[in-house]
């Protein structure tokens, strides 16, 4: 009874956080909100997808989504959803795709009703939940200022995730592009933050999570790369209305600095690089269509072979051949 009085009030109201059930209380994540109108984030939306995913959702299906996720960390046995069997499909395909779903050893459908098996205890499972929320608020919050903006959210958590983890040049099921981890995380990103190391998709899934987390777009793209003969996933991002590639795995640090050079590239910059996108056309995004990145803005960054946040709107960058300079995220110039 509980849970569909939650469900109801959610469509009611309109909810884009999610609720809790049985008898926990509410939680509503919070932002502590300064004069300037910047809100630090404290508590990590558990609920956020891709950004044509969340287009092509309703307000039913946000619900139910929610509903889903809540079930699943507060690990309810068995959770009720809509009568349409298509829909419970894309539900349960969308926790999939989220950091948490590995909590899970089986999830199942049975008419509207999902069935949900977890693979580690409570106080197992509560533990990797807070390691992971706790990672992602220090990603968020990187470096953040009252006086922040877009662009500065973007490099800033960009840097933080270069500098979150090393490659792990040992593994190698990022070769093959038919490994599932291409589509769905499972533990990646849980292990990319517990162990400081990762493949490409454990920074490229890292990097759209923190990102989705201040409501900027950010997709992961995914296809061969025969200059390396194997399979590669990186980032396309969303700013001023225009789209970028990002490559935050061949952008990691170098003692302790993250570089640019491939931040903001275009489609043909990164077909430079030997990449071609697979997957990537209208039938991929639905709601977005074709997404071509074509905006040169940020060619200033071609030769930045590091960089590290000095204050507010302010950046020190190093080009590869030793030079210096400082650049302004407010007028966009290097100096």
């Amino acid at each position: 009874m509980k849970r569909l009085f939650a469900l109801i009030l959610a469509v009611v109201l309109s909810l884009t956080l999610c609720c809790c059930d049985n008898n926990n209380e509410v939680e509503i994540p919070t932002t502590a909100v300064n004069n300037t109108g910047y809100q630090i984030i404290t508590e990590i939306d558990h609920c956020v997808v891709e950004p044509d995913d969340k287009l092509h959702m309703t307000t039913e299906d946000d619900v139910y989504y929610r509903s889903l996720m809540d079930a699943m960390l507060y690990r309810d046995k068995r959770v009720t959803l809509s009568n349409n069997a298509e829909k419970n499909e894309y539900y349960i395909d969308l926790l999939k795709q989220s950091p948490y779903y590995y909590f899970l050893s089986e999830c199942t459908l049975k008419g509207d009703t999902a069935y949900l098996k977890y693979a580690y205890s409570a106080d197992e499972q509560q533990a990797m939940l807070e390691f992971i929320d706790n990672s992602f608020l220090e990603i968020v919050n990187s470096n953040a200022t009252e006086n922040d903006n877009t662009l500065d959210h973007i490099l800033n958590i960009y840097g933080a995730v270069a500098r979150s983890m090393t490659y792990d040049h040992k593994r190698t099921d990022n070769k093959q592009l038919g490994s599932p981890l291409f589509k769905y995380p499972a533990d990646e990103i849980y292990k990319a933050l517990r162990d400081s190391k990762s493949v490409c998709y454990g920074f490229a899934y890292t990097l759209r999570f923190a990102l989705l987390q201040l409501d900027i777009d950010c997709f992961c793209v995914y296809g061969p790369c025969s200059g390396r003969g194997e399979a590669h996933m990186w980032n396309i991002f969303k700013y001023e209305n225009e789209f970028y590639t990002c490559d935050s795995a061949w952008d990691r640090a170098d003692e302790g600095y993250a570089h640019l050079f491939h931040f903001g590239k275009t489609d043909k910059e990164r077909e430079a690089d030997t990449l071609t996108r697979t997957g990537f056309s209208s039938t991929f995004f639905d709601e977005y269509g074709q997404i071509q990145c074509t905006d040169q803005t940020f060619k200033i960054f071609r030769g930045a072979s590091r960089y590290t946040f000095v204050n507010t709107h302010t950046y020190y960058i190093e080009d590869f051949d030793s030079n210096e300079y400082i650049f302004d995220t407010t007028t966009m110039e290097m100096k």
